[in-house]
């Protein structure tokens, strides 16, 4: 059987989202290669990480069911993604069982040529969209979204990283007969191996700066803290995709004077957001849309306790009272007294931090997750086999 597992990979995981999954998945593939071996299952990722037009293949000597083909994006990618996909897949057509792919882009070329395709759904288009005001960002969502509309009814399987994706499509294609499969995320090795030296009252929210993300909101959260008495440092890493909320941000830190407890550092190496993990007292999230926040599962990997609105797909993973809170968005001064008693019981964070490693043990360790994978490669593939 002869996969094409389409994502953006690269041999170092630098960020999370998409391509943290991506870089997690090959660490599961390697982990599971001696039963692809026993299957005959030949993996053939397809990247578009490249820096040259023309494709780069690799095989790594100890895998030789996995290859890797690199090559670079058509600009302006929105419009052009597909046909990029579609003339990579063209070249290999005759070696092609099944298309996985984690970027719409790519499942509407799978389903385009007539293969058999997945579709690892990661974001709702229709929803995160409505949250930029940059005119490029929101007609890329309002694409995606319609070539959602397209491949929902070609899909040979449709992989939901949460079954809050299950009943979300179903609420916004109503009647139609999508065949979804819930399989999470995984996590990389290296969140587990996080150990705990905690900082007094260190606070971590990391994620791209946005609107979505809704810094803003933990910052008024933070200022109830504060007005409270209650001593703290919050650390806010990621890159910023939205300059001008930046700029309002900083300006209401200013405002309430919270320059000395808030640190909004920007994109960090992937290795100080570890040391992050292993000071931090909390997670917390302020978010105003999510599918399978990367974050949580990465915060409960390292033993760390999640502060997360009640909304999306945030409640199949968060306990709230056993691995953390949960808060209804919008309620500042609930996700303050939550921030409060967790900074102020080592007992309890030590607890909440415990049950959240177990439960990310067992569910989101990456060997797992991708043997789940393979148990659906193999069943399609018998499906197919037996009409």
């Amino acid at each position: 059987m002869h996969v094409t597992l389409i994502f953006v990979y690269s041999k170092e995981r630098f960020t999370g989202g998409p391509e943290g999954v991506a870089f997690d998945t090959v660490e599961g593939l390697k982990k599971n290669h001696a039963r692809l071996v026993d299957n005959d299952i030949h993996i053939h990722i397809m990247s578009a990480a490249g820096n040259a037009a023309r494709s780069r293949v690799e095989v790594e000597r100890d895998y030789e069911n996995l290859t890797f083909e690199y090559f670079k994006n058509m600009l302006p990618s929105a419009l052009l993604a597909d046909l990029n996909y579609c003339l990579r897949m063209r070249k290999r057509r005759g070696a092609i069982d099944l298309v996985h792919s984690h970027p719409i882009s790519g499942a509407v070329a799978g389903c385009m040529m007539g293969l058999p395709t997945m579709l690892t759904l990661h974001g709702m288009y229709w929803k995160e969209g409505t949250f930029s005001s940059n005119p490029y960002t929101r007609l890329s969502y309002a694409l995606n979204t319609r070539r959602f509309g397209y491949v929902s009814q070609r899909l040979v399987k449709l992989i939901a990283i949460s079954p809050y994706v299950i009943d979300e499509v179903d609420q916004y294609y109503k009647n139609k007969d999508i065949k979804g499969e819930v399989i999470e995320n995984p996590i990389a090795d290296v969140f587990f191996s996080v150990r705990k030296e905690e900082s007094d009252g260190l606070i971590l929210y990391p994620g791209v700066i946005s609107r979505r993300k809704n810094q803003m909101g933990l910052v008024k959260a933070l200022n109830i803290l504060k007005n409270d008495g209650v001593p703290f440092h919050c650390v806010m890493p990621g890159p910023c995709i939205d300059p001008d909320y930046l700029a309002e941000i900083k300006k209401e830190i200013e405002r309430r004077g919270l320059e000395k407890e808030i640190t909004i550092p920007g994109a960090i190496p992937f290795t100080d957001l570890l040391h992050l993990y292993e000071q931090a007292g909390a997670m917390v999230m302020t978010t105003l849309q999510e599918t399978a926040p990367m974050v949580i599962s990465e915060a409960m990997a390292t033993g760390t306790p999640v502060i997360a609105p009640r909304i999306s797909g945030i409640p199949y993973m968060v306990s709230d009272g056993e691995t953390g809170f949960l808060t209804d968005p919008g309620r500042h001064e609930e996700t303050a007294k939550y921030l409060a008693i967790l900074l102020d019981e080592p007992g309890l964070r030590r607890d909440m931090g415990i049950a959240s490693k177990r439960v990310a043990e067992a569910r989101w360790r990456n060997d797992l997750i991708v043997g789940k994978q393979l148990d659906l490669y193999l069943d399609v593939d018998a499906q197919s086999r037996s009409k």
